[in-house]
């Protein structure tokens, strides 16, 4: 199966620490954070990627034609633009996509069981399955009661109750059903909203590690967790 890895975006909130770096780019721990990405994906057995590209797609180019890319991995670099949106970047690659086939974030980073994941999209028939998580809340939390007093205080990094998009989804071309040409077109509002409303959208729990790197936090954090690891 191919993986898809959108690679386009801006980072606008990491930015100023790093102005002259893609976020894919950014080093965790000696490796780039696309290629950690990669090669969780090809410690699965899955090792054929496309990378959408947009915002400074030329340095990603200049890392791939220099990195030491293991001979079985296939990778293809499409510039999608420098502005599209999510929906519009994965509708452009959509004739060079099987059946089937992964879509990842390119600045997050998760053990999660991509065998697992594959088999549970195979086991119920819907057109996606997107990864779940139940992440740490990053503030303070308050219980309240109907008057509005506090009957509780949770420091942070407690769990939150609700689950989010970690980012790591599995589609048949179906989903192009939902999708269009418009540049503006962003995969998480509409064309999902559509696929939940005609119930053909599933969700994959994962309870183990995830990080979306967002911040200069996020990236200091990671770096430290590859760091420990290695």
């Amino acid at each position: 199966m191919k993986t898809v890895i959108l690679c386009g975006g801006k980072g606008t909130r990491i930015r100023g620490a790093v102005a002259d770096v893609p976020k894919p780019l950014l080093d965790i721990a000696g490796r780039p954070l696309v290629h950690r990405l990669m090669e969780h994906y090809a410690s699965c057995g899955h090792k054929s990627f496309i990378l959408l590209l947009g915002h400074k797609k030329s340095v990603i180019r200049d890392y791939f034609a220099a990195a030491d890319i293991p001979d079985t991995w296939q990778v293809e670099l499409v510039d999608t633009g420098e502005d599209a949106m999510t929906g519009s970047r994965l509708w452009q690659v959509r004739d060079l996509l099987p059946e089937q086939f992964f879509l990842s974030y390119g600045d997050t980073l998760s053990d999660v069981n991509i065998s697992a994941l594959l088999e549970f999209h195979n086991s119920h028939g819907k057109l996606a399955t997107v990864t779940t998580v139940n992440p740490r809340s990053a503030y303070g939390l308050l219980d309240l009661d109907g008057d509005g007093a506090v009957t509780s205080f949770r420091e942070k990094d407690v769990q939150c109750d609700q689950w989010i998009n970690a980012g790591f989804f599995v589609m048949n071309k179906g989903v192009f059903d939902y999708l269009n040409d418009d540049s503006l077109l962003v995969l998480e509002k509409q064309p999902l909203e559509n696929l939940a409303t005609a119930s053909e959208l599933m969700t994959f729990k994962h309870e183990g590690f995830w990080q979306s790197m967002e911040t200069y936090r996020d990236w200091l954090d990671l770096s430290e967790r590859f760091k420990v690891n290695s």
